[in-house]
């Protein structure tokens, strides 16, 4: 069978001026520009990478949404249809870690169930200036039920892990849910079989 690509569309969200711009160009080119202005909206990327684990082709739609307070119903209205959202908050402004959890109450309010989240905390490098420890960012994971790391888009250190995991969590989700499906098919068939003879 060919290796036929797959598709899956990666949200990031989080306060303005936490890097989730910083993060994308990271990810998808490689290099870092120390002054981003800020994000008007949504920006797009795509970027195709190899599952480490499956070997399959996937294509990676990213969308870096804009973190001020006018620009949010649009954000909400980009993740319809996504399969992962990064929330990313910035290690040294505690605000921005706070309002995690305000941004996981819209993911879960404008998504599907199970809907795969990874909380990161990003300018890790900045130890001098730290305000959040990664214990807190462990505690705040675990309240919000989301997987955690610390990145340095700087540095790039955890970028490409994160999106590893991301993509490995929703194929995993996917092939559950696969299974789950044929399942009840299977018991529908079943009971169908029974009542018909």
């Amino acid at each position: 069978m060919a290796d036929e690509e797959i598709l899956f569309k990666i949200i990031l969200v989080g306060e303005s001026g936490v890097g989730k711009s910083s993060i994308l160009v990271r990810f998808t080119d490689n290099t870092f520009t120390p002054h981003f202005a800020p994000t008007l909206g949504v920006d797009f990327n795509v970027k195709t990478i190899r599952n480490k684990e499956t070997g399959q082709t996937v294509k990676l739609q990213l969308w870096d949404t804009a973190g001020q307070e006018r620009f949010k119903s649009i954000t909400q209205t980009f993740y319809r249809g996504s399969h992962g959202v990064i929330v990313v908050y910035d290690v040294t402004d505690p605000k921005s870690f706070e309002r995690c959890k305000n941004w996981v109450e819209d993911i879960n309010q404008n998504t599907q169930d199970g809907m795969i989240i990874i909380l990161v905390g990003n300018k890790s490098d900045l130890a001098s200036q730290r305000k959040v420890t990664f214990e807190q960012g462990q505690q705040m994971a675990e309240q919000l039920k989301t997987k955690f790391l610390e990145v340095s888009a700087k540095e790039n250190s955890g970028i490409t892990q994160v999106f590893d995991i991301l993509v490995q969590d929703i194929e995993a989700t996917m092939r559950n849910s696969e299974v789950a499906q044929k399942q009840m098919d299977l018991n529908q068939m079943n009971g169908q079989k029974k009542s018909c003879c």
